[in-house]
């Protein structure tokens, strides 16, 4: 989930992450939690059609379903730095002890990450898809209601930025495509001065899914002001090169 950000092509993705404050960050400071005006998404939610998972594996062990109700609320699971994981074959010990280790590992299957509410990755049995280390990568919108999938796959999973695979694959091996600081990802940036860190903290306190979401810090605040900022200069930019030139009818 860890993807350097080109500025040309950040504004449309970003467009759909502010839409997980609600819309008001206000309210959110004051604790309140109302249904977003749009599907919730993590700051790389993709723009496009719905990609089809591909043809699960049945060797190698267990197979990991994967369906809407396997996503819930991030602070519903376990956090490990700045990720939040959980195990949907009920393996948890097992992830966690990845997770935690300072030399890597392999993550079991059934192992599920997350950085943000819109964007999973899930490790599928042994051999779903060698090419990501069994990794699928799930894009979903979420609401107060829930997640729907919205993309799902291995190879053909993309946001904005590229496919999910090309990002992942960056990491260092002993790393199992887990792209944290140091595992040999590129860094998230963003445009506009906004600091990724809290950014990011703001982002995760904004799970609809979840009853009580954490209140906002200031700090917090003022990253989703600058976003808010940058989204605004960005519709009206789009705006003004939509609109006729002189003498068009």
């Amino acid at each position: 989930m860890v993807i350097t950000v080109k500025k040309a092509a950040l504004f449309s993705v970003l467009a759909l992450a502010f839409s997980v404050a609600g819309g008001s960050t206000a309210a959110e400071a004051g604790g309140k939690d109302s249904k977003p005006a749009a599907s919730v998404a993590a700051p790389f939610t993709p723009a496009g059609a719905v990609v089809s998972a591909a043809p699960l594996a049945e060797a190698g062990g267990k197979k990991v379903e994967v369906t809407d109700a396997s996503f819930r609320c991030l602070h519903k699971m376990e956090k490990v730095r700045s990720m939040y994981v959980d195990n949907l074959l009920g393996d948890l010990n097992g992830t966690l002890a990845v997770a935690k280790s300072s030399d890597g590992g392999t993550y079991p299957p059934g192992s599920l990450l997350q950085l943000f509410p819109g964007e999973v990755m899930v490790k599928r049995e042994k051999g779903a898809n060698p090419a990501s280390n069994d990794w699928e990568f799930f894009m979903l919108d979420v609401t107060a209601d829930g997640a729907k999938i919205k993309q799902r796959g291995f190879e053909p999973v993309r946001n904005m930025f590229g496919s999910c695979t090309s990002c992942h694959s960056q990491a260092a091996p002993k790393w199992d495509m887990v792209c944290e600081k140091g595992h040999g990802c590129p860094p998230i940036t963003f445009p506009g001065g906004i600091n990724s860190a809290v950014l990011t903290t703001a982002l995760q306190k904004t799970d609809k899914r979840c009853p009580s979401p954490e209140p906002l810090t200031a700090e917090e605040i003022a990253e989703l002001d600058k976003l808010k900022k940058v989204l605004e200069a960005q519709a009206a930019a789009q705006a003004g090169a939509a609109a006729p030139t002189g003498g068009q009818r």
